[in-house]
């Protein structure tokens, strides 16, 4: 099992081993300064007495050089674990005065405690004469960690809390389009539309990530208002309905010309995937073709509607204000792809190769796919990818399941590779996956 997904079947207990470990390192952290502090710093004033003070003497403090150590390092703990546990461990967004007051009061309660605590550890050192640097140390890192048996539940439950309304109205569906947003027959259904026109207005947002270029995307989705950012071509473009294209990641042109080269020589049929539209060979461009290169019927209207045809296809690539962002390669032979996609990851390390149908092979800059593609769309836009929940059905999938911080959502027609790591298993692409996001979001 991943950390991952130890973190997020089992949350409760991911949260109390992050809280411990950040006790331990603050403790560590409280310590150096604290000795630093004692022994170098503060060294001169080490013998100086303090006056008579209750609340010293609670402290078990008697001279200068402690009281000034104590209170620096005290300090440098207390604030350190508090940012930790607010941004880290428990990814608190109450108001920072509320639980800054309340985890002063925390503290406070904390310090005289350990002071007591302190006291009976230090009259037992001093009668037993073990005061040293190292005693001093164990004695400090265990009267520190005693505090915990209530500090967790006090700061998990009451002091560093997540307003859940604040979280959900940050949420974002990262939905695949082909066999997951879209019907078997490649169309957009009513039903999904208008779910997510209701999600979008409690808050819930959509963006698309797809292997589709733009070009591609069913008008309906690209203009609908309630989606504002399409992830394309495997996250080799990002485009804003608003803005328009945010990022785009053309491979090499002479890189691209190589591969071309290679997958000439393989019975291929070869799609340029340039400025968010998809090429196709003129003379390959044809029902026989499509048939001898297994291109499946329920496909073949998306490809009379999307693709353009170039009688150039071969040379294009040598025009230089062509931009190349993915090779999409259907193959006739299963044994050639294979023995292609084995050549060219060991020719080309700089480049990136999936599949999202049976007998193709998508090829992208490395580092470019639907997982860095949707991590370079949050970075853009603002948007927390530990609220995006990911909704898909192939293994081009897997790097954007992986990358979304939110449950991850595998359709019921979904490969075996991406239900593995799914959080849940849900309905089918035809059964109107958005309407189940709606209800799920509802709960």
């Amino acid at each position: 099992m991943s950390l991952k997904d130890f973190s997020q079947n089992h949350s409760e207990l991911w949260k109390f081993l992050k809280f411990n470990i950040t006790v331990v390192v603050t403790s560590a952290l409280d310590i150096a300064v604290y000795m630093v502090m004692l022994y170098a710093v503060f060294k001169s004033y080490n013998s100086l007495p303090l006056p008579d003070n209750a609340l010293l003497s609670l402290l078990g403090i008697k001279y200068q050089g402690y009281l000034y150590s104590y209170l620096i390092s005290t300090t440098a703990g207390y604030v350190a674990a508090y940012l930790i546990n607010r941004k880290i461990t428990f990814h608190s967004n109450v108001n920072p005065v509320y639980s800054s007051v309340l985890y002063f009061i925390l503290a406070l309660f904390n310090i005289l405690v350990s002071s007591y605590i302190g006291g009976v550890f230090g009259s037992f050192m001093a009668t037993h004469n073990l005061s040293n640097p190292v005693t001093e140390i164990i004695a400090k890192f265990v009267i520190i960690n005693i505090p915990t048996i209530w500090t967790y539940p006090a700061e998990r439950f009451v002091i560093q809390i997540q307003k859940k309304e604040n979280n959900y109205m940050k949420s974002v569906i990262a939905s695949d389009l082909d066999g997951t947003l879209l019907r078997s027959d490649t169309t957009v259904s009513r039903e999904n539309l208008e779910a997510v026109e209701r999600l979008s207005k409690i808050g819930v947002k959509t963006i698309i990530v797809t292997g589709r270029t733009l070009y591609e995307i069913p008008a309906e989705i690209r203009n609908c208002e309630y989606i504002d950012y399409f992830v394309y071509s495997n996250g080799a473009g990002i485009e804003s309905r608003v803005k328009g294209m945010l990022y785009y990641s053309p491979i090499e042109k002479e890189t691209a010309k190589r591969v071309f080269d290679i997958l000439n020589e393989y019975d291929t049929f070869i799609e340029f995937y340039s400025y968010g539209i998809p090429y196709d060979d003129e003379a390959k461009y044809s029902d026989e073709s499509f048939a001898y290169y297994k291109i499946q019927p329920d496909f073949l209207p998306e490809m009379y509607k999307s693709r353009k045809t170039l009688s150039d296809f071969n040379n294009r690539l040598d025009d230089s204000t062509f931009k190349l962002e993915l090779f999409n390669v259907l193959f006739r032979n299963m044994q050639e792809r294979e023995e292609c996609h084995t050549r060219l990851q060991k020719e080309f390390p700089r480049l990136e190769i999936t599949t999202s149908m049976i007998n193709n092979l998508e090829i992208m800059n490395k580092g470019v796919n639907k997982g860095t593609g949707l991590k370079k769309l949050c970075e853009i836009s603002g948007i927390d990818i530990n609220f995006v929940s990911s909704v898909g059905d192939s293994k081009n999938d897997i790097t954007f399941f992986n990358a979304a911080g939110g449950r991850r959502f595998a359709v019921s027609n979904a490969c075996d590779e991406l239900k593995s790591i799914a959080d849940e298993i849900i309905c089918s692409n035809d059964e109107n996956v958005m309407c189940f996001m709606e209800e799920y979001y509802n709960e």
